[in-house]
């Protein structure tokens, strides 16, 4: 009998040595073999995230509070101007009475989006007297408009639209004290104002 070629020969132990090299790392458990793999099929669900941090501003009142409930006290005004205001309160003389007002720090953070911007709105509680309606304020300054600010359930217009993600903004929030003395919003006592930031992200 007479022997293949050489070529011949050598292709088929390429192919025994490949056939033994797919038979010693197949996946699973296996026999006669050096090594063996198995599998692990990792998944996840990645969902959108978001809040708005509200903290105390440089120059500003303290805020209190966490995790989208949080709290600032003006302390004592008066629709007259008379004394000091708390610290980091600025009061400025304004159409019938007082206004005082401190800055506050907003912070975006949000992720899972393909959008890098957010849009902010601020309203005010409906469910606010309508002396606290009257009185409150919130702007981009320290010279904030006298107009009183949208309630919720209504159709407030964002105040930003580019917010990005992790960059605090500073807003300034208000109390009028009036002085009047003809309407519930210029008498005396407590005023229980609740402002709802709210952020969007598209």
């Amino acid at each position: 009998m007479t022997s293949g070629s050489p070529i011949r020969i050598l292709l088929l132990l390429a192919a025994l040595f490949a056939f033994a090299g797919i038979a010693a790392a197949q996946a699973g458990p296996c026999s006669n073999c050096s090594s063996a793999t198995s599998d692990l099929a990792v998944s996840a669900n990645i969902q959108t995230a978001m809040q708005l941090d509200i903290s105390t501003a440089t120059g500003g009142v303290n805020v209190g509070g966490s995790s989208g409930s949080y709290t600032l006290d003006f302390g004592d005004v008066n629709g007259l101007g008379v004394g000091s205001p708390s610290a980091n309160v600025t009061k400025a003389a304004v159409r019938g009475g007082y206004l005082y007002t401190t800055p506050i720090s907003l912070t975006p953070n949000f992720s899972g989006f393909t959008g890098t911007e957010a849009s902010i709105v601020v309203e005010q509680d409906s469910s606010d007297s309508a002396a606290a309606q009257d009185a409150v304020r919130e702007g981009s300054s320290a010279s904030i408009s006298i107009s009183t600010v949208q309630l919720t359930g209504g159709s407030a217009t964002a105040f930003t639209s580019s917010a990005a993600n992790g960059t605090p903004i500073t807003r300034y929030v208000g109390i009028v004290a009036y002085n009047d003395n003809s309407s519930a919003a210029a008498n005396a006592g407590s005023r229980s104002i609740n402002l709802v930031y709210t952020i969007s992200v598209p």
